[in-house]
């Protein structure tokens, strides 16, 4: 009997007598269906949410010493005259231990439904910001950074599919997640250099051929967990811009901060 069945098996065995909405995301101690976002009022404080002075460009959270409207990693792009295909970066909050555990549950502990969650919260920030109407025609196509079919077959899941199909659904934008596929694994980019990640990442996404006719003109929103260096949206970006996108955004829940301490 295949063992990943058994897997499943036993994890809806015990949602039924662990439902997931009892216990925190991230610590898993036990709370009640009316906390927000399923985190327990210590983890919920201890989240960094991006409230303060954030990159123009790609959103991560500015450093009290960084005195520009830019981060580091975006300044020096620019700088270089090759900025970043994506036209603007949107996250919720910092990368802190609250956001590894929410994420690393979601990613690797079996945890689908969290998905959801995340795009709820990834829907209050942007409609925080840009109030619902306005939002709802802000993109023609929402899409997220798809995952080698090889650890989707392990994960049984994309998690950025799952989150980016809960934001648009709130949102009220198209959703479509064949749009970008990836063409051949990836090693992780945690310990690699910024050249080692754009190497490790160039020409691992192709454009599905049916779903060109979509893109052209297209205002799109990529959906994703983590944004850390930007290679793999600004790889995603790049050839969704060369496919006759006209404009390339990115939203996604947790974001590295700048380089200068």
């Amino acid at each position: 009997m295949n063992s990943s069945w058994l897997g499943k098996i036993g994890n809806e065995l015990l949602d039924l007598v662990y439902p997931p909405g009892l216990y925190c995301i991230s610590c898993g101690k036990i709370t009640d269906d009316s906390r927000t976002y399923r985190l327990c009022n210590d983890c919920m404080a201890s989240v960094n949410w991006i409230t303060d002075r954030r990159c123009a460009k790609c959103g991560r959270p500015l450093s009290p010493n960084d005195p520009g409207e830019t981060c580091f990693r975006c300044s020096v792009r620019e700088s270089s005259g090759s900025p970043q295909c994506f036209d603007k970066g949107h996250a919720c909050a910092g990368y802190g231990a609250v956001e590894q555990s929410v994420i690393f549950a979601l990613k690797y502990g079996s945890r689908p439904d969290i998905g959801d969650t995340l795009g709820e919260i990834l829907y209050d920030r942007m409609a925080s910001e840009y109030g619902e109407d306005v939002l709802a025609g802000m993109y023609d196509l929402v899409t997220p950074v798809p995952t080698h079919r090889d650890k989707q077959a392990v994960r049984g899941y994309n998690h950025a599919d799952l989150m980016g199909k809960s934001f648009a659904k709130r949102a009220g934008l198209r959703y479509d997640p064949e749009i970008v596929k990836r063409t051949r694994p990836t090693l992780p980019m945690k310990g690699l250099g910024p050249e080692a990640r754009m190497a490790n990442i160039q020409g691992a996404f192709d454009i599905r051929a049916r779903k060109l006719p979509l893109i052209a003109g297209a205002r799109i929103l990529l959906i994703d967990d983590i944004f850390t260096t930007g290679a793999t949206i600004d790889e995603i970006a790049r050839i969704l811009k060369d496919a006759g996108a006209s404009r390339v955004d990115f939203l996604a829940f947790a974001a590295a901060g700048d380089m200068i301490n």
